[in-house]
């Protein structure tokens, strides 16, 4: 914890309360876009099932990581979110007020963020990587910067999001049930593509949708 608040403070007290900087790196077309670019270009690179049916398997595996990333920021009490602990100066952009998830621990937007990287790493190495250096610097480590997470987080994230979608796709299975699924609609593919189409417009910008339709469900079962 000691390293964790001493790289939180290096990094808060480089640019903390750089607007501009927080402005790129919650622009969600900015840090978005090489990776969800190549996530299409790959996607329509090939009309292998092979291919196509492990990136469904990696998006799936994004998906269900960044589920129990929110899922372990509500019930895994691992650290207060920096930005909500008083006791640690921050010179920061962002509001400190009340948030409904108090712990950080891992990212669920740089989970998100690196699994998709990983999906991007499986299919094309070099764009990949490309992938990967863009997430840590315009999408991770901005929000240890402006103290939305500690460096540990970022850790937990990249950890869980790329070991995600490197066990969903090495193994045969879900891939080779989304083989099936493809091969079965290889006459009405643009099922899939509206689909594929709508996942990535939610993935975009971190699920507003279902994190809503969550909440809902949430106040639904507690009722």
């Amino acid at each position: 914890m000691g390293l964790d608040k001493e790289i939180l403070h290096a990094l808060n007290s480089f640019g903390g309360g750089n607007q501009n900087l927080w402005d790129l790196a919650s622009n969600s077309l900015f840090r978005g876009f090489p990776v969800f670019f190549s996530i299409v270009a790959l996607w329509f690179s090939s009309e292998q099932l092979e291919r196509r049916g492990r990136m469904l398997a990696g998006l799936l595996a994004a998906c269900l990581a960044t589920m129990l990333s929110v899922w372990s920021q509500f019930h895994a009490a691992v650290h207060i979110r920096p930005i909500l602990d008083l006791a640690i100066p921050l010179d920061t952009v962002i509001p400190r007020t009340p948030w409904d998830r108090t712990n950080s621990f891992p990212s669920d937007t740089a989970t998100l963020f690196f699994s998709l990287a990983a999906v991007v790493f499986v299919e094309k190495r070099s764009v990949g990587l490309f992938c990967f250096a863009w997430v840590a610097a315009i999408v991770a480590i901005p929000r240890v910067v402006v103290g939305l997470h500690y460096p540990s987080d970022i850790i937990g994230a990249l950890v869980l999001g790329t070991a995600a979608v490197f066990v969903f796709t090495r193994f045969r299975f879900p891939r080779g049930l989304f083989e099936y699924v493809l091969a079965c609609f290889e006459g009405r593919m643009y099922i899939v593509h509206a689909l594929l189409f709508v996942f990535l417009a939610e993935a975009f910008d971190l699920f507003p949708s279902l994190q809503d339709l969550g909440k809902v469900l949430a106040r639904l079962l507690h009722a």
